[in-house]
């Protein structure tokens, strides 16, 4: 395309240029690390738009797409052909290699999010020699259908057990201690633990509040689950960090939990709940990807490439 130009240059805090996910926008980039960012992309040539970005971190000698967020890597605003992402990351890669780069790592958004964006960046990356490694992560699709009729008719018994015992709420993001704590304890009963801590997390949510939405599933004296829960844009909801208590099993609160932030989706137009990652130790976990399947996830892959440099 004659009216495309490519551009990279050092990212500066105070000039933005943002992606359309929550983890690609400049104010986050800068949570991650406060220097070393660097934004390749092409530009339309008459109209000054962006039509593809990815910004990447520098450590030392490797580059990092993102540093510290579910995901980072190459975001698509219009139409564009496979030739000139091609052309992308051929110039980006002779860049790193004129700045010493050693390695660099994508680790792209499930496919889900945006299909043609990961098919030419899938194409662009393994041309080029990259390796690629495979996660999976979970879907719902929001639709006009309500919750109860997307799950298997085990998962729909359950639900009805947990509603004629519990109530669900959002909550405010001022009960963000008690909602990490509850969550953070549940997995510890499970010998599993977080990601962050909460002086971590709470560091991020005090920078984006109103990105941030807390849910539960309660009694009078407990609550049996609960949800931390991001808005990547106004498309797209990602159950962050979600728990129920182990007291409830038989009766998977956890299904009553999702079908809240199901219909919390359905009030205010978003496309797609993410369900997160269904891995563990490098290997899919399948217990926990069929629990998925049966409560209407479907399942989205999530690719990660590297390259080392010679």
């Amino acid at each position: 395309m004659d009216n495309v130009e490519y551009f990279c240059h050092n990212l500066v805090e105070q000039q933005p240029v943002n992606g359309t996910f929550l983890f690609t926008k400049t104010r986050h980039l800068f949570l991650q690390s406060g220097k070393d960012w660097r934004a390749y992309g092409l530009r339309n040539k008459e109209t000054n738009r962006i039509i593809a970005l990815i910004i990447f971190n520098r450590k030392g000698r490797k580059m990092f797409s993102p540093l510290r967020a579910p995901f980072g890597s190459l975001q698509i605003f219009e139409t564009i052909e496979q030739k000139e992402i091609d052309n992308l990351f051929y110039r980006i890669e002779e860049d790193f290699k004129m700045l010493g780069i050693l390695s660099c790592q994508i680790k792209n958004y499930p496919e889900a999010y945006g299909p043609l964006a990961t098919r030419l960046l899938h194409h662009a990356t393994l041309k080029l020699g990259f390796k690629c490694e495979e996660e999976v992560s979970s879907i719902i699709q929001v639709e006009v259908r309500p919750f109860e009729k997307k799950i298997s008719i085990s998962q729909r018994q359950k639900l009805k057990k947990s509603e004629k015992r519990f109530v669900h709420s959002q909550t405010r993001v001022s009960a963000l201690k008690n909602v990490y704590d509850f969550i953070s304890e549940s997995r510890k009963e499970r010998n599993q633990s977080l990601s962050m801590s909460f002086r971590q997390l709470k560091k991020v949510v005090d920078r984006f509040p109103k990105d941030f939405l807390l849910f539960q599933v309660a009694d009078e004296q407990h609550i049996a689950a609960a949800a931390i829960v991001i808005q990547v844009n106004n498309k797209i909801l990602y159950t962050f960090y979600y728990a129920h208590d182990r007291r409830f099993n038989k009766i998977s609160p956890t299904v009553m939990l999702i079908s809240g932030i199901y219909r919390y989706a359905q009030d205010h137009q978003y496309e797609q709940i993410d369900l997160g990652t269904s891995m563990v130790n490098g290997g899919i976990n399948r217990p926990l990807i069929q629990f998925k399947k049966s409560i209407g996830g479907q399942p989205s892959i999530k690719y990660i490439f590297d390259k080392t440099f010679s």
